[in-house]
């Protein structure tokens, strides 16, 4: 039984790495054809999870954001692992939010807990605020994210430019209705 265990892991762990080099030289069509036998034959496995990953950047870079989506949901719904739940929610709301659906966007974002990622999921919530034009929202989004996250840190300084940046728009907005009205 070990034994054969241990040969699975092999086998997995070099479709794996085909997978993974399919990625690398951009092989859409490859890396599907072999993510494919890694669902039949080795469901379950981290080696899955990430092939799943693979693919999903693969059709983004595509433009196939569909079939991205499809990749990130099925790691929602069959991961072990917490954090690539997350990342794939963090992943399929930027996709929505490049279409410009931001509802879509917002509502995959809500789940029960954030864990580790929620100042990331603020980020984006804010991001989504932004686009919408709902700077007061996107404001208390920012603000949240920089309260979960270290000065210094790369994410908090880029978070913090963002906030002074639609700071600025509101106030370019303020100023320009104003003006509109004098």
């Amino acid at each position: 039984f070990q034994e054969n265990k241990l040969k699975e892991a092999e086998m997995a762990s070099q479709l794996y790495s085909e997978i993974e080099f399919a990625f690398k030289q951009q092989r859409l069509s490859q890396a599907q054809t072999l993510l494919q036998i890694m669902d039949t034959n080795f469901a379950n496995t981290p080696y899955q999870d990430q092939g799943h990953l693979f693919v999903a950047k693969l059709l983004m870079d595509s433009v196939d954001y569909e079939n991205a989506i499809l990749q990130l949901e099925f790691l929602i719904y069959n991961s072990r692992e917490e954090s690539l739940k997350h990342i794939a929610r963090i992943r399929i709301a930027r996709i929505k939010l490049q279409q410009n659906l931001y509802d879509e966007a917002l509502q995959i974002l809500e789940t029960e807990s954030m864990g580790s990622f929620e100042a990331k999921y603020e980020e984006i919530k804010g991001d989504i605020f932004a686009k919408k034009g709902e700077f007061p929202e996107a404001q208390a989004a920012y603000l949240k994210a920089l309260d979960l996250l270290l000065p210094g840190e790369f994410d908090y300084q880029y978070i913090q430019m963002k906030f002074k940046d639609i700071q600025s728009d509101d106030l370019n907005d303020s100023k320009e209705s104003k003006d509109g009205n004098a």
